[in-house]
């Protein structure tokens, strides 16, 4: 399990620009067939990619992997996470796509987020095959592209294309603190604030946007603290709770970056402000719209010159805690680790909720990585060894009738 996990590490698919999708797949449908899958790789068409995903940033082909097997089970079952990961950045004290092995800690870029889980389910298809255990499900493994950045990731185009097979999933993305069955949905928002460039000797004959864009700066401070004052019913991360004091998941509003000005002595002829929003599944995207519409009216009424637009990310996800998909994930995961894992819900958003809004899946979210000290996205992301034993276990119980036991 550890040499596939080095393997799948050392491999930089970290996007931008993503230009390595196609070599893991290759590699991967060949993993996948040799377990007896009907396994391929999926390029998303050009045309789809320019319509729909095509950034600057991006170049190499969008590649993708499904994997089917079916065993004539009465239910059938979608596996997902996504094979690209972030860049590396800085302050690594290890090779960032090498694997590293200190003490009860597997270090390297993607381990956390999310090739472990990939190297797990590997091992443990593997172990049923050697064993001859009994799968309860018809599979299909879908490892695609493009989450990390979106809007449009390879999941994406699978729940399009209709290859997303079962009525349940999967997903591998994520932590292990808890079962999650509920995520924000995201949007991102941009208003740009115009004013009149001058010299800046005489920056009365001007009119300075930065200033202005205080203005607006200051109203959506203000719809900041009336978004994040609400709650969804869904609990939080275990660790995201006793971190943060925060019982149920929130919607959130940032505001993230901030550009104005051409040169010290020109008064500034227009300030970008950006950010985004977080919604939890109660929350209608229109009220979420209605707000920022309010907010940017209410400043144009102040004398503010501006254009505003946003752009649609992942929707939120939502299943029932108590159906039966959650009930046997929670099982099977709190058999393998030895602990009560609760259903719960993330602040985050995944392409899981785009899915699962095209193919009605019943949908859990259950990683290999803990939520603060695997540091997913930072520096020395890490898994502990032990977790990722213990995960393989988990999806074992999960596919066989081991998990009744």
């Amino acid at each position: 399990m550890l040499e596939c996990l080095r393997e799948l590490v050392s491999i930089p698919t970290y996007v931008p620009p993503g230009e390595n999708y196609g070599k893991i797949v290759d590699i991967l449908v060949e993993k996948f067939e040799n377990l007896g899958f009907n396994a391929r790789r999926v390029d998303i068409p050009e045309e789809i990619y320019e319509e729909k995903q095509k950034q600057d940033s991006l170049s190499g082909e969008r590649a993708n992997l499904i994997a089917t097997k079916h065993h004539g089970a009465k239910e059938g079952l979608t596996i997902y996470t996504h094979l690209d990961v972030v860049p590396a950045g800085e302050g690594w004290e290890t090779p960032p796509f090498d694997v590293v092995v200190r003490g009860d800690r597997i270090y390297g870029r993607g381990t956390a987020d999310a090739k472990g889980g990939v190297a797990a389910l590997l091992t443990a298809l593997d172990v049923i095959n050697e064993e001859c255990l009994e799968c309860r499900y018809d599979l299909c493994v879908a490892l695609t592209t493009d989450e990390e950045i979106g809007p449009y990731s390879g999941l994406c185009y699978f729940a399009d294309e209709g290859l997303l097979e079962g009525e349940y999933m999967l997903c591998m993305d994520g932590e292990n603190d808890g079962v999650c069955i509920a995520t924000n949905g995201i949007l991102t928002w941009e208003a740009t604030v115009f004013g009149r460039s001058c010299h800046s000797s005489l920056p009365y004959l001007g009119e300075n946007a930065i200033d202005k864009a205080v203005v607006l700066y200051e109203l959506l401070k203000e719809l900041k603290k009336r978004v994040e004052s609400r709650e969804s019913s869904v609990k939080c991360m275990p660790e995201i709770a006793a971190l943060t004091g925060c019982e149920h998941v929130k919607p959130v509003l940032n505001i993230t970056m901030i550009h104005g000005g051409v040169k010290e002595n020109i008064i500034p002829p227009s300030c970008t402000l950006r950010g985004d929003r977080r919604y939890t599944p109660e929350e209608d995207i229109r009220d979420v719209m209605n707000e920022f519409e309010e907010i940017f009216k209410s400043a144009e009424e102040e004398g503010i010159r501006l254009e505003w637009k946003v752009k649609h990310g992942y929707p939120p996800l939502f299943t029932d805690p108590s159906s039966e998909w959650v009930s046997r994930v929670r099982q099977a995961a709190s058999a393998a680790f030895g602990v009560e894992k609760d259903a719960c819900g993330v602040h985050g958003s995944l392409d899981v909720g785009y899915a699962v809004e095209r193919t009605g899946q019943h949908a859990c979210v259950f990683g290999v990585g803990d939520a603060v000290d695997s540091n997913a996205h930072g520096a020395n992301e890490n898994i502990k060894r032990d977790d990722l034993f213990k995960y393989t276990k988990f999806l074992i119980l999960l596919l066989t009738d081991y998990g009744e036991d």
